[in-house]
Formats: C-alpha cells, structure tokens, sequence
C-alpha cells in the first residue's frame, strides 16, 4: 500500500536505516521490507516533485505577460528558481536512494546478498 504522505513518510522511514562506520548508509545490513518502504516512497516522491516542478513551468510559461508588465515581481520568480532548484536536487537524491534499495532487494531475492 503506497503512503499518502510519501515524503513525510520516506523522512521518517530514513533515520531506520543502519550506518558504517565511516557515516554512510549500510543497505546490505537494512532490512528489507524498510527498503521496499523506502524505494517506494522515494520513487513516488520522486513522481510528485516532478509533476510539481513541469506544473510551475507550465504556470510560468502562460503568466509570462504578467511577468513581463510587473504584476509578477521578478523575486516571486527567483524564489520560485531557488525552490526548483532544490526540488529537482531532491528529486534526484531521491531516485539514487531508490536505486540503492531496489539493487539491495533485487540482490536479496535472486539469492546473491
């Protein structure tokens, strides 16, 4: 069953996962239904900050007369930059957390971990 919450869900899921001792995620050592949660709320995270972020682009596109007479000041849209930004970054941790999990899962069931 997929979270409702996925992000808040993923942010409360990562703290569970081990560490070495060098500070880095241990995937072989986790357990594997919480990096099957994981995997999944990353992923679809991951759909919902991209929906999001084509979403705002496309407002943009279509609100570019008022950006260009000043009903929309230029600092609305860099702020809205910055935050693109940060959720295409996010996004993109995302997926690698995802990637990590479903390599460590797929590993888990052929029988090779």
């Amino acid at each position: 069953m997929q979270a409702i919450r996925p992000m808040r869900s993923l942010l409360n899921q990562l703290p569970c996962l081990p560490v070495t001792d060098e500070r880095k995620v241990d995937y072989t050592a986790a357990d594997p239904h919480l990096l099957v949660a994981i995997r999944d709320d990353a992923e679809m995270t991951m759909r919902v900050i991209h929906a999001g972020l084509a979403a705002i682009g496309n407002l943009m596109a279509h609100s570019a007369v008022s950006i260009e007479d000043g009903s929309i000041a230029a600092d609305c849209l860099e702020s809205l930059g910055y935050l693109m930004a940060e959720l295409g970054d996010m996004a993109s941790g995302f997926m690698a957390i995802a990637s990590h999990c479903r390599l460590e899962t797929e590993d888990t069931r052929s029988g090779s971990a």
